[in-house]
C-alpha cells in the first residue's frame, strides 16, 4: 500500500468491522458488505442468490482431514467468492497489486485494506455457516514501515494456535489467494517472489 494511503488507515480501522458484522442470510439471497476504491472508499451491500452461495461453499463439501485440505478449500472458495460479487460490482477489473502500475481509471481497483476487509468478512460468513472445521477468523494481520503499509486477512489454526494469512491483493480478481503462515509473512519483496514462484 503506497503512503499517500496512510492517511486514511485511521478512519479505516474505525469502520472495518461495522463492514464485517453486518451479514443477513434470507431465503432468497444472502446480503453482505463489499468495499473497493482504496480503503474502503466506496462500500456497497451486495446480495447473492442461494445458488451462488452454494457455488461457493461447495469447496467445504467434502470434509476437510487436514488443515492444510482446508487452507487449500478456503483459497478456493475465497477466489470463486470474488467471481460471484464481482457479477455485482465492478471489482471485476481489480488486477493484482495496485497504483503506479495502473492506469489513471481505477475503476473497481482494490488496494489491500479492501481486499483484507472483503476477504475476512468472506471468511466470516464460511466460519458462522460451520463450513470451517480446522480454523477460525482472527483480526486482521499488518505489517509495516515509514514508506510501505500491508494488511491481509488472517485465521488461526484451532489445534495448533497458528496464525496464517489469507492475502487476495497479489492476484487479478477471482485468482487464488495466497496463504502463508503469519510469522512468515514478513517481507514484502520475500512474499511476491515466493508467490509468483509457487502459482
Amino acid at each position: 500500500m503506497n503512503a499517500r494511503l496512510s492517511i486514511g488507515l485511521l478512519v479505516c480501522l474505525c469502520i472495518c468491522g461495522a463492514l464485517v458484522l453486518p451479514v443477513q442470510s434470507h431465503a432468497k439471497e444472502l446480503t453482505l458488505p463489499v468495499c473497493y476504491g482504496f480503503s474502503c472508499k466506496i462500500r456497497q451491500i451486495v446480495s447473492i442468490t442461494p445458488a451462488e452461495w452454494r457455488s461457493v461453499v461447495n469447496w467445504f463439501d467434502e470434509a476437510a482431514t487436514t488443515p492444510e485440505d482446508e487452507r487449500q478449500q478456503i483459497r478456493q472458495a475465497i477466489g470463486w467468492m470474488e467471481v460471484v460479487v464481482s457479477r455485482y460490482t465492478p471489482t471485476h477489473l481489480d488486477k493484482g497489486m495496485n497504483l503506479e502500475k495502473h492506469p489513471v481509471d481505477m475503476t473497481g481497483q482494490m488496494d489491500c485494506i479492501d481486499e483484507s476487509i472483503n476477504t475476512t468478512t468472506y471468511l466470516t460468513l464460511f466460519e458462522q455457516q460451520g463450513h470451517l472445521r480446522w480454523h477460525r477468523v482472527t483480526d486482521r494481520a499488518y505489517r509495516g514501515s515509514l514508506l510501505d503499509a500491508h494488511w491481509a486477512a488472517q485465521v488461526e489454526q484451532v489445534d495448533s494456535a497458528v496464525n496464517y494469512v489469507v492475502d487476495s491483493w497479489f492476484q487479478d480478481n477471482g485468482m487464488l489467494p495466497y496463504i502463508a503462515k503469519s510469522t512468515e509473512w514478513v517481507d514484502l519483496r520475500w512474499t511476491f517472489f515466493r508467490h509468483r514462484k509457487d502459482n
